[in-house]
């Protein structure tokens, strides 16, 4: 009889790829998978997660299973009461991030102190945590003293050979078919780098002659960039895309000519970031403008498709694009990352071991 799988979750997703790579991977791994997701509220904060729990809660007290995966940290509470009382045999929360080191906490000690308290009550009955940086494991050790077994899961694109360059995906930003495209997948939010991109460089993008910027995404710094772009007459160069479905913006992307990657350390989790989207530009075979993350350097600072920036400088982001051009037109570079992303930096690779914990801890 195939095992059962719930995974719970707090967010849209259609967008998030780590939430589809794990149903997608269980169910092809020959697991019965449930996923029950609710749509953030406009509530911020803990209020938002109370909202979601008292939902969430309503829906899980049915349920029987093998295994229930807390997707994030608002859905642990709930997950940690199904294995409390024996309704999941094992408990798997994935931390996608240090929570409690988070730009939105830092400077609030309260709200810090109720998701430490959450989290904390949530690890106590985890049987296995998963991380998306090997130094994350430290670091949320660190904050509660202790820690479940813990597997390391990057935040890794599904592996697909299948990805070509269609620059007629383009069309619809009016971006020419022969325009250099750098592109930015992600969240429009603070500590992105996006701002100082825009404001520090939008000139010189504009400039250069060859130039397109293209940002795929939502967020609260959303509007306040398209102001300042449309105000300074940008529109021609620099562009938005409404957030759209992952594989989509996998598409997309591979259409363009190099990613942007540019996260601000402005807290210790953003410190320790590995983001999702340098690994999804290596898919498709981006040369990268990375900012001068330890995670990413401790993988790839000898990386010839990787051009490291100072995210504050508006200089070196612009010397960090004349690199990234120059990289997009060596093909044995394009090939090497690509090959590079089709044999260790895919989703599979990594589940694989926590398949592996799984098996033994059931």
């Amino acid at each position: 009889m195939p095992r059962t799988l719930l995974l719970l979750f707090l967010g849209d997703t259609a967008t998030d790829r780590r939430v589809q790579n794990f149903r997608k991977f269980f169910e092809a791994s020959g697991w019965n998978v449930e996923l029950l997701a609710v749509a953030p509220s406009a509530n911020r904060g803990p209020l938002r997660f109370f909202e979601y729990h008292q939902r969430l809660g309503e829906a899980v007290r049915a349920k029987h299973v093998d295994v229930v995966l807390a997707c994030d940290l608002y859905s642990l509470s709930a997950a940690a009461w199904l294995k409390r009382h024996k309704r999941a045999r094992l408990l798997i929360y994935d931390a996608r991030e240090v929570y409690t080191e988070l730009p939105t906490v830092q400077r609030k000690p309260v709200v810090k102190c109720i998701w430490r308290t959450i989290e904390r009550r949530g690890l106590a009955v985890t049987d296995i945590i998963v991380t998306t940086g090997p130094h994350d494991i430290q670091a949320i050790f660190d904050i509660h003293g202790f820690l479940p077994p813990p597997i390391l899961i990057r935040n890794l694109p599904w592996r697909d050979p299948n990805l070509i360059r269609d620059r007629s995906l383009l069309d619809r930003f009016n971006i020419p078919s022969d325009a250099k495209v750098l592109v930015y997948i992600g969240g429009l939010q603070e500590g992105r780098g996006l701002e100082k991109l825009i404001k520090g460089s939008g000139k010189w993008i504009v400039d250069s002659g060859e130039c397109h910027l293209l940002l795929i995404g939502g967020g609260i710094l959303r509007s306040k960039l398209e102001h300042f772009v449309k105000d300074r007459g940008f529109e021609d160069r620099i562009h938005f895309a409404d957030v759209v479905p992952s594989e989509n913006a996998m598409k997309i992307a591979a259409a363009c000519d190099v990613g942007v990657s540019l996260i601000e350390p402005i807290s210790r989790s953003y410190e320790l970031a590995l983001p999702s989207k340098l690994f999804e530009y290596m898919m498709a075979g981006l040369p990268v403008i990375s900012s001068k993350l330890q995670q990413v350097l401790d993988l790839f600072a000898e990386a010839k498709w990787i051009t490291f920036v100072d995210s504050n400088d508006p200089l070196s982001i612009q010397e960090g694009i004349r690199q990234a051009l120059i990289n997009s037109e060596d093909e044995s570079i394009h090939h090497v990352e690509r090959e590079f992303a089709l044999r260790e930096f895919h989703f599979e690779q990594d589940a694989a071991n926590l398949l592996t914990a799984i098996g033994k801890a059931l």
